[in-house]
């Protein structure tokens, strides 16, 4: 079986370095046949639809392949594997005097070598909608629908995912509901009220479905040019299908504080009072706390660091966990642009005693063939230490692929 992917694979990269050469070349792009432009970008274009300002087209086309050594996500089970990924993204947008609208529907198609009953397809669906009742008052209103069978190393959550969540692949379908009603109440003071609902469901594992309400409001005083304090409270309720629910007050005040124009540090501190599933009630501390600093035009820096407790869609117990993060972002040349993350956390259920530590750690690289097409070559590494076996594992993955974005 070795033999046969290895023979597999070398022809799949070579259509793919075969596909980039010939999209890179003038005249195989883009060339005129009889007066006709039949380039790829001209063609794609020519799908695209518009009805009465809503304009519907594809939105991005990405194809490529990874090579994952542990696509179990366990180091009890663990197996590596070559993955041929196809993705397409379709949009909706529209823009109105006082209205706008966004819909973007992506399906991420994954097909192993080895691992046949692994082949998936992925979804997300997001809306966005956001309405000007006046100068002073808007709302807005986002919806974001997932489903995987695994967290998926492209999305900006990758290492998140994998904080606090049980080993192994399993399908995990969520929903986020949010809205939110801003309104500048005076020059210097701007009030925000909210609300989010989050559904949790899974299939091919024992966890129950759950439900999130959360709902709360933040005040926002701009003190001057260089500082805005804010106060923030939130109300927070998770409910589990088969029994159990907690609730969780949080209330943080903070502060965004200007260094330079284009350097500025966030920060807050408060309490969470937590109303806990086996009707423990006790406080616990919160804190967040960012830099972040836009070097030049073509370099940005992040780091943060959070500590907090909250409800997991997971288990009916509270996680209690702090986390770091670094990015950073660079165009290296005119073409040439990398991107470079790390992440370190360690969390702990509280009333079943379960810890875990997870860092992880990516690289991207991105060269632009044109305006439209790039390639895109991406390194992740994770591991989970915990003190439960069966949620300890490593894991790489290489990808190279391109890229078609309109």
């Amino acid at each position: 079986m070795n033999n046969l992917t290895k023979h597999f694979k070398i022809p799949a990269v070579t259509v793919l370095l075969a596909v980039s050469i010939a999209i890179a070349s003038s005249n195989a792009y883009s060339f005129d046949y009889y007066g006709l432009d039949l380039s790829l970008t001209k063609f794609l274009n020519s799908l695209s639809y518009n009805y009465r300002g809503f304009d519907v087209k594809v939105k991005g086309i990405a194809i490529g392949e990874t090579y994952d050594d542990n696509v179990t996500f366990s180091n009890e089970d663990r197996k590596e594997d070559f993955i041929t990924n196809l993705g397409v993204g379709i949009g909706v947008d529209y823009e109105g005097k006082r209205n706008s609208l966004e819909f973007i529907a992506n399906i991420h198609n994954e097909t192993y070598v080895r691992n046949h009953t692994f082949n998936n397809i992925a979804q997300d669906l997001t809306l966005n909608f956001k309405s000007e009742f006046s100068k002073y008052s808007r709302i807005n209103l986002h919806n974001a629908f997932s489903h995987s069978d695994a967290p998926l190393f492209f999305t900006g959550d990758f290492f998140t995912e994998q904080f606090g969540r049980p080993s192994g692949r399993f399908d995990y379908f969520q929903n986020t509901f949010s809205i939110d009603y801003v309104n500048d109440i005076a020059r210097q003071i701007t009030t925000t009220v909210r609300y989010t609902n989050n559904i949790d469901a899974f299939s091919g594992v024992d966890l129950p479905a759950s439900f999130q309400n959360a709902a709360g409001f933040e005040v926002n005083y701009l003190l001057s040019s260089a500082t805005n304090l804010l106060l923030s409270y939130d109300f927070i309720y998770r409910q589990f299908d088969d029994g159990g629910d907690a609730t969780i007050h949080v209330i943080t005040p903070g502060v965004r504080q200007y260094i330079t124009k284009k350097f500025y540090f966030d920060g807050a501190a408060g309490l969470n009072f937590i109303d806990s599933f086996e009707n423990e009630n006790f406080i616990k501390p919160v804190f967040l706390a960012s830099l972040t600093h836009e070097l030049d035009e073509k370099s940005n820096a992040k780091l943060l660091f959070t500590k907090q407790s909250s409800t997991s869609p997971y288990f009916k117990d509270i996680f209690n966990q702090w986390q770091t993060s670094f990015s950073f972002n660079r165009q290296v040349l005119k073409r040439l642009g990398c991107s470079l993350s790390f992440f370190y956390g360690e969390g702990e259920y509280i009333t079943s005693d379960l810890e875990q530590n997870f860092w992880g750690a990516r690289s991207i690289f991105t060269y632009d063939i044109n305006d439209n097409l790039k390639w895109n070559f991406t390194y992740t590494y994770s591991q989970s230490d915990a003190n439960f076996e069966t949620s300890e594992y490593s894991k790489n993955t290489v990808f190279l692929g391109l890229t078609a974005e309109f």
